[in-house]
């Protein structure tokens, strides 16, 4: 075994690229999963890698690729008690890497020793608490409920009350529950007659608010568990037949993170369920043998066709387009369960000193598994308001319908459920072989080839509404392959890597060749299209793709390094195979047909940057980068001349030039100070090549013609993020009790800094405008306080973990009830952009206030027109994660 200290320069890398082992990763606040930790580094915002979204990313665990290949996504669910070292490549990659254009993420995993077992435990809990700002949704005092439940007004109505007039606008209007009543008596229909009172509870009732308790019903709840997450792993040798099988070893990691969701629903928790398996035999001196097993459960909601990624997600979608209603009915999600496991054979042999080969064979399957509503309404009579009876209601799944024009709730309804039984299975095959063919030359070939068996099956069932419902099921195998050969050449001054790579897609069906306005497209057709309509075989694609990175060594403590290279990647299967036949009573024809024959999207990217090692405790990285990206997937439009032929289809239209600047510091290494920072500059121009809608008739054509093509004009957000962890050596402070005290104390501080986003606000129609105005900037500042002791082979932990330090408020145009809402918020501000003739005219006033103000009566700036829901507009709310963790 040799082993040697990292470099912090590694000179052989010509490319940008990210180091951390499992404590760097653990010292960041609030991480506790890979993928956390990843969208905090240079480059990358969210799930964005410069510029380049989840589906143009690697991901490799251990040699295995780890990709839903539906939509070409890495599956990042590698425990963190598993990682020992994680590595991410920004650009620059070696002809070894396929399917890849914008992020390489590489992760190693730990294995359990052949002598000795080691293991650790972690847990974390935050308690109970609101998501959101405000109060609850089921207090009568939030926005929601205020105009049908404050005493001020509930009786006579908004306009009739004692609100004034900013309150009046704020909320809905609301002609008051006397009013009501008198409706319900007039239309003479005697089982809705009800008093201002019955009315009123009602709605109590029908939305399970506090209160109704009183009333008999069960008050609906949420906000009132914790948010918790476990992490442990164990390995160690087999007994007993370990030193048979070649010093059997085996590691094994186990994570689940429950996390309640943000608004009331039908169920309690987001949860995630991840377990690893890593068994290890070492045959010979020459030879090793591992067998690895992922599996990976997620269980949470699928919402109007969505599903929601996270606990917190719910807020986000609820704020974003759910009708607010929806927010009392928590049986109109449907539960769901995303399966995910891979299972690989890793084998490695060195044939010489000089020469060695690895194969990797990996299984992955990723499945959907829709339950659909877990609960219908018992329709059973509890009580009656008046002589009004009610059921369970909002409880369960049910179509009710609804008087229009009083209020913006009504009974718990249901307008269609989709039911996704998808699934994949991939199988991916991989050799490559590595030799040291000389003192200059290290020379590496491979190949790889990946079989997918892709099953599409989605019910959409529309209650009460027949005609809406329709069934799509579809199963494809695609095929590709690919080659590659590369060479490291290592002089005194310079570096090079260069290769070349090819790669071989075929979409492996026969496919339609109708014309664009063709009458198979037509509803008449439509039924009968897959089995009339002429095909044939799909175009596979093959691509050579030059790689070259070279790094020149300016001294030992510094290296200048450029790259160049070609890069591919699969387009969604979706975008390739679906066919969608509409509703089974829609008017129209087919909506949507994918193109299996599109060609892949390309990035050509260029790279030059420079590292300097400082007195071997700061790397400097500074970067430059453009990325050419052309032939992505877009979606064009297709219509004749009556409009009996209307439908989408995906064609390569889209392109984006990406460029962008990279600084990062780190300091590894230090008694009492470590940390990191970086900076990301990145601005991008993207748009479209010919039209996004195609007319049969030239005039239509024409009149449309005039808005394209579209070129989005570049804005930069600039981005700034660092982590210091300043920390008290172990052997520090006095001894009490055996005991260093003050001893391995660690402050973690996590600030986050981002430019604004812009906003075109033409409010008097010139039409000449385009994206003038930028938010404010948005400040963030996470910490972790952690003590650290030993009680001999045990290290422990114990540490809090906060979101949002000094609680600042970060508002969120979420908050916004629709575009007159964001218009109010907009014209009450004092823009310098007011400060023109026109607009003096016009009624707004100049001034020095930016988007993103906070404002409203008892402030400062009480002309502000703040957005109405008030428990959206403010996001990011401080709470505690409290921590145990246990290393052997």
């Amino acid at each position: 075994t040799v082993t040697a200290e990292r470099e912090i320069i590694p000179m052989d890398i010509s490319a940008s690229h990210i180091v951390a082992d499992a404590e760097q990763i653990l010292e960041v606040p609030l991480v506790t999963d890979i993928n956390q930790y990843i969208s905090l580094q240079a480059g990358i915002i969210g799930d964005n890698i410069r510029g380049g979204g989840l589906d143009q990313t690697g991901f490799i665990m251990n040699g295995l690729t780890v990709v839903d290949n539906r939509e070409n996504r890495p599956m990042m669910m590698v425990n963190l008690s598993a990682v020992r070292e994680l590595n991410i490549i920004k650009g620059g990659f070696n002809a070894e890497y396929g399917n890849v254009r914008s992020g390489l993420i590489n992760i190693v995993t730990k294995e359990g020793s052949p002598s000795i077992y080691h293991g650790s435990f972690d847990f974390r809990v935050s308690p109970a608490r609101l998501k959101h700002a405000d109060v609850k949704i089921t207090n009568p005092n939030s926005w929601y409920l205020r105009p049908y439940l404050d005493p001020g007004v509930m009786w006579v109505g908004t306009e009739n009350g004692t609100w004034d007039e900013y309150t009046q606008k704020q909320h809905p209007e609301f002609r008051g529950w006397n009013a009501y009543s008198e409706m319900l008596l007039e239309d003479e229909i005697a089982i809705n007659n009800r008093t201002p009172e019955e009315c009123r509870d009602i709605f109590l009732w029908r939305h399970a608010l506090e209160g109704s308790g009183a009333l008999g019903q069960t008050e609906l709840t949420y906000a009132d568990k914790p948010d918790w997450n476990m992490d442990m792993s164990f390995g160690g040798p087999v007994p007993y037949i370990g030193k048979y099988l070649g010093n059997l070893s085996f590691f094994a990691s186990y994570r689940t993170n429950y996390e309640m969701f943000a608004l009331p629903s039908n169920r309690d928790y987001f949860v995630e369920e991840n377990f690893h398996l890593k068994v290890t035999s070492r045959l010979s001196q020459s030879m090793k043998l591992t067998l690895e097993g992922l599996y990976g459960e997620t269980n949470t909601l699928n919402t109007h066709g969505n599903t929601i990624d996270d606990g917190d997600e719910i807020l986000r979608r609820a704020s974003a387009g759910i009708p607010d209603n929806n927010l009392y009915l928590p049986w109109t999600d449907t539960p769901i369960k995303l399966i995910r496991n891979v299972t690989g054979i890793a084998f490695d042999h060195v044939l010489s000193p000089r020469t060695f080969y690895n194969i990797r064979i990996s299984h992955t399957r990723s499945m959907e598994r829709d339950s659909g509503f877990n609960r219908m309404r018992d329709r059973t009579t509890i009580t009656s308001f008046g002589s009004t009876p009610v059921d369970e209601t909002p409880y369960g799944a049910w179509w009710v319908p609804l008087p229009e024009g009083w209020g913006r709730f009504h009974p718990a309804h249901i307008e269609y459920l989709n039911m996704d039984n998808g699934e994949i299975n991939t199988v991916n095959l991989k050799f490559d072989i590595t030799s040291q063919v000389d003192k200059y030359n290290q020379v590496k070939a491979g190949f790889m080839f990946n079989y997918d068996n892709i099953k599409y099956d989605v019910d959409h069932v529309a209650h009460g509404q027949e005609h809406g419902s329709f069934e799509n099921v579809w199963a494809q195998v695609p095929l590709r392959g690919g080659a590659y050969i590369q060479d490291k050449l290592e002089f005194e001054g310079m570096i090079t890597n260069f290769g070349i790579r090819l790669d071989y897609n075929d979409p492996n069906c026969d496919w339609y060749t109708v014309d664009r306005y063709s009458e198979y497209f037509t509803k008449q057709y439509k039924d009968v299209f897959v089995e009339q309509a002429p095909q044939e075989k799909a175009k596979g694609h093959l691509k050579i793709s030059p790689r070259l990175g070279v790094s020149h060594p300016i001294s030992e403590n510094a290296k200048l390094y450029f790259n160049y290279g070609h890069f591919y990647s699969m387009a969604g299967t979706h975008d390739m195979y679906h066919i969608d036949f509409g509703q089974i009573a829609r008017v129209g024809g087919i909506e949507f047909i994918g193109n299996p024959s599109a060609d892949l999207p390309k990035t050509v990217s260029y790279e030059l940057g420079v590292e300097y090692n400082v007195r071997n405790l700061f790397l400097v990285h500074l970067s430059g980068y453009y990325k050419d990206v052309t032939a992505q997937t877009g979606d064009v439009w297709y219509t004749d001349f009556d409009g009996l032929v209307d439908y989408e289809t995906t064609e390569n239209n889209h392109y984006e030039d990406i460029r962008g600047f990279e600084f990062r510091l780190e300091k590894r290494f230090g008694r009492f100070i470590t940390g990191w920072l970086n900076y990301n500059y990145m601005v991008s121009t993207e748009g479209y090549i010919g039209r996004e809608h195609y007319y049969e008739d030239p005039r239509e054509q024409a009149r449309y013609g005039l808005q394209d093509p579209f070129q989005e004009r570049p804005l930069a957000r600039p981005l700034l993020r660092a982590n210091i962890n300043f920390r008290t050596p172990g052997d520090f402070g006095p001894t009490v009790a055996g005991i260093k005290p003050i001893g391995d104390i660690h402050l973690s501080a996590l600030y986050s800094w981002r430019a604004g986003s812009y906003y075109t606000w033409d409010p008097l129609s010139t039409y000449e405008l385009d994206r003038n105005l930028q938010y404010k900037s948005s400040n963030n500042v996470d910490a972790r306080f952690s003590k650290r002791m030993r009680f001999g082979k045990y290290s422990v932990q114990v540490f809090a973990d906060v979101n949002n330090l000094f609680n600042i408020k970060r508002f969120a145009t979420r908050g916004f009830l629709d575009s007159d809402d964001r218009n109010d918020y907009f014209e009450s501000l004092h823009l310098p952009m007011y400060e023109g003739e026109e607009y003096l005219n016009a009624g707004y006033v100049s001034g020095n206030d930016k988007p993103g103000d906070v404002g409203g009566p008892g402030t400062d700036k009480p002309y502000i027109d703040m957005p109405n829901r008030d428990l959206f507009t403010f996001t990011n709310q401080r709470y505690v994660f409290f921590g145990l963790k246990i290393d052997f």
